[in-house]
């Protein structure tokens, strides 16, 4: 029986690779949810950050000068990666975390799946090894009382036989 259970070590190193799977896809799930939300708050800071250098500034910047320019460039650039920050957290909510969730529940339905067949399978070889094993050991068991019943009988019959015999051999002999 080291077959069936290679098999059952295998069926627990399987579940447990799964677990660990699932348990990874989770923590990798909730790091890209964790970043997005940085993301898109960093964004936000970033933007109110600008909005609020652009009210302040459009009154002092009568003038033009390299030191305005460079200032309003700065501005400019931050409230673009600011844009492009929001862009990228939706982006990767939209995609890649969408799909890592759908990958998640398929890898669940496939274990529950898997775990479901594999009773299915078990019992099947449960019934298999010991309920029809137990039939023909019975069965075997009953034919060895027919044969013990059968030789009872076949001495018996041998010995009226050699009785029958000895009779007719001393019958003759007078």
């Amino acid at each position: 029986m080291g077959f069936g259970n290679d098999l059952k070590y295998s069926h627990e190193a399987l579940l447990k690779l799964q677990d660990w799977e699932l348990r990874l896809l989770e923590t990798v799930k909730k790091f890209m949810a964790m970043r997005i939300k940085s993301d898109k708050e960093y964004a936000s800071t970033l933007q109110n950050l600008c909005n609020q250098v652009d009210k302040e500034s459009t009154s002092q910047l009568d003038y033009v000068s390299n030191v305005a320019k460079s200032w309003l460039l700065i501005v400019q650039q931050t409230e673009q990666l600011s844009k492009i920050m929001k862009t990228h957290a939706e982006d990767l909510n939209a995609g890649p975390l969408h799909r890592l969730t759908v990958m998640i529940k398929d890898k669940q339905q496939i274990k529950k799946s898997y775990v479901g067949v594999h009773q299915q399978i078990e019992a099947e070889m449960f019934k298999v090894t010991k309920t029809e094993l137990e039939k023909l050991k019975s069965s075997y068991r009953q034919l060895i009382k027919e044969v013990n019943s059968a030789k009872e009988k076949y001495k018996e019959a041998l010995s009226k036989v050699r009785k029958f015999d000895l009779v007719v051999r001393v019958v003759f002999a007078y």
